[in-house]
């Protein structure tokens, strides 16, 4: 049988089943370790508390041992099967599948054991003190390990109901028993049985030790101290505790003095004192870190740039002092701090699965820029948006920035995953690597940002808006910001949920402005769609919500494209009665542009002709009245490759005409 941990606790590679039945044949309990692979206490004890030969030692004589990831496999029907709620959680478990005791979270070997040993004595061990309990049978030192036991199964409800009870039976002279110190050592600062120790300090430290004693209170003082700027007044906090101990000869008054100053200054946000303090600890390679991190993370929305440079500065002192199993933690604590020192957008240098791998770890969002090296809206927000520091400041803070060339090493297999269609695309992913929301497009600096925010909201995220319609939801409010966000992100499905739209939607909310965008865009209402023949026949009501400007532009805009491509192509892929065609559409619709138009359409059956000295005489003649004629002379310039000299100069003079 194979093993995860060679040396330590013998896990064996079993079913739940097949773990119940070794135990029976084997006259042992079952110990099931129930973890998650994204659990930081969980590791620990995977990595440093179960691979210990004295845990082996303890545990393999007594138990077959297994573990389940609670979201792989058996897992997660165990975890509903024994209710299982936080991680770390341990259950000692008998041959016939009943739970005799349960402990939730790790910690040190030898605390660990003395819990495991509570549950493996049947009279200390979480059922039998549930039993007892419900039979109403339990003198005082059975409620103090009842209350010991529900502590080890985080049960803080039930374990605070029992206190209750015993502390209303427990006599003071109880209390300075050694019987009963299990039950005031789990109790911490600012409880009554606290304020009691200190009270009766040297019965204490007579009766229970003054090792065990003061441990209690070093414990406890440093928790409080290390908790007080979570509480509503923090400096009435540390005074009492720095009362305390002028009273309280402890050994390591001075190190609690040193964190009580270092809580004064978080309290105070007193940005220079946290770092002075940051220095001692990087210089002394002090092992007790902890403390001087939570204070710089305080600091790190106050301190300036130069600041938060220095403090990233500093962690490399930090990181090489650092144990192997805290070191990946280091790094990117202190990066964060290099990270939000920076002015602009920091994009870091990974590759994709890096990124991946580096988003899981930190439960961070992702935002990648797709551009292209010949992409004028990329070079811009490059040079000029993702250089400004709210700009940067907002990206870095909420995502893991990268950006990727769409046509270079890992990026046109980028484009394709991410179904990229023009540039610069902005794709945001969740922690897990799923696509939670795109941009196309760039902006300015604040707006840019708002658009970013999208992201954020569950109404304008384009995952749960493509959720919510795979799974059928057709309400008219949800389908007309799903079209806009499809359309934004020049998504081909956007015509089809425009289509659905329109199938429902009343006349009245055709002709409201938040429909507008969809009568305005060709690709949303193409030639013959019901979108368009609802606009052709409302046209004048369309004239006044919106303008005659932009209606006449969005039913020119087909044509328009239409003539474009015939010039284009020499009159390749349009025959002369199409052309003729639209020179009717044209006159019917009676836009306001319609001479532009229609001498676009002359000048195309010119094209189509194959006539240059025709051609010329109708550009001489046309060219003028077309508005913005830029594209058309550019593409025009095609018609005339095979022309004489003598054309070719009257062609330059048409051009030259049109420059004046």
């Amino acid at each position: 049988m194979t093993a995860f941990c060679q040396g330590g606790v013998n896990f064996e590679h079993l079913t739940f089943d097949e773990a119940l039945a070794k135990a029976k044949a084997e006259n042992k309990l079952v110990f099931m370790d129930c973890y998650t692979s994204w659990c930081g206490p969980c590791k620990y004890m995977a990595e440093t508390i179960f691979p210990q030969e004295k845990a082996g030692e303890f545990f393999n004589p007594k138990f077959i041992s297994v573990k389940f990831d609670m979201e792989k496999g058996e897992g997660p029907e165990l975890a509903k099967k024994f209710g299982v709620r936080a991680y770390p959680t341990f259950f000692i478990i008998r041959p016939d599948g009943t739970v005799q005791h349960t402990i939730v979270g790790g910690g040190d070997l030898e605390g660990f054991i003395a819990r495991v040993e509570r549950g493996l004595n049947e009279k200390t061990s979480l059922d039998y003190l549930n039993k007892a309990y419900e039979k109403g049978k339990m003198n005082k030192k059975q409620l103090m390990n009842y209350s010991i036991a529900l502590q080890d199964a985080y049960d803080e409800a039930k374990s605070k109901k029992i206190n209750t009870e015993l502390n209303a039976v427990l006599k003071d002279k109880d209390k300075l028993k050694k019987d009963f110190w299990p039950i005031l050592e789990n109790d911490g600062y600012g409880s009554e049985n606290f304020k009691f120790v200190v009270k009766n300090l040297p019965a204490f430290r007579k009766n229970i030790g003054k090792e065990k004693v003061d441990a209690y209170l070093f414990g406890n003082y440093s928790m409080a101290i290390d908790n007080s700027n979570r509480g509503p007044e923090p400096a009435k906090t540390l005074e009492q505790i720095r009362q305390d101990l002028s009273t309280i000869n402890l050994e390591k008054n001075d190190e609690l003095m040193s964190k009580i100053e270092l809580a004064q200054a978080i309290a105070d946000q007193d940005v220079a004192k946290i770092i002075s303090f940051a220095e001692q600890a990087a210089q002394s390679g002090s092992k007790e870190v902890w403390p001087v991190m939570n204070a710089l993370n305080s600091i790190k929305n106050k301190a300036s740039k130069e600041e938060l440079g220095h403090i990233a500065e500093l962690g490399d002192k930090f990181i090489a002092n650092a144990p192997a199993q805290g070191k990946d933690y280091m790094e990117n604590f202190f990066e964060s701090f290099k990270i939000a020192a920076y002015t602009g957008v920091y994009f870091q240098d990974l590759t994709f699965e890096q990124a991946l791998e580096k988003a899981k770890k930190l439960r961070k969002k992702i935002f990648i820029d797709c551009y292209t090296s010949w992409c004028g809206p990329c070079k811009y927000m490059a040079n000029t948006v993702f250089k400004q520091e709210n700009v940067g400041d907002f990206l870095n803070k909420n995502f893991i920035c990268l950006k990727y060339d769409m046509e270079k090493g890992e990026g046109p297999e980028l484009m394709k995953k991410f179904g990229v269609r023009a540039f610069p695309t902005f794709v945001i992913l969740n922690p897990d690597g799923t696509v939670r929301h795109k941009l196309v497009g760039g902006g300015e600096g604040e707006q840019f940002i708002e658009r970013v925010k999208e992201s954020f909201d569950d109404n304008k995220a384009l995952s749960t808006l493509t959720t919510k319609y795979e799974n059928g939801d057709r309400d008219k409010a949800f389908l007309l910001q799903y079209t806009k966000t499809l359309n934004s992100l020049y998504d081909a499905t956007a015509k089809d949920v425009a289509a659905e739209l329109m199938n429902i939607a009343t006349d009245e909310e055709k002709l409201s402005p938040d429909y507008s965008f969809i009568f305005l865009s060709s690709s949303l209402s193409p030639k013959d769609s019901e979108a368009e023949k609802f606009l052709l026949a409302n046209r004048e009501k369309f004239n006044t919500t919106i303008g005659k400007e932009k209606v006449d532009g969005r039913l020119s805009e087909g044509l328009y494209s239409e003539l474009m491509r015939s010039i284009a192509s020499k009159g390749e892929n349009i025959d002369a009665k199409r052309l003729d065609a639209i020179g009717k559409e044209i006159k019917t619709l009676k836009l306001s542009n319609e001479k532009s138009l229609l001498a676009l359409q002359t000048i195309a059956k010119a094209v189509k002709a194959g006539n240059i000295d025709r051609l010329l005489s109708t550009c001489e003649k046309e060219l003028s009245k077309i508005d913005n004629n830029q594209y058309v002379v550019y593409y025009l310039s095609g018609a005339f490759e095979k022309a004489t000299s003598a054309q070719k100069t009257r062609w330059q003079k048409i051009m030259q005409g049109q420059s004046k």
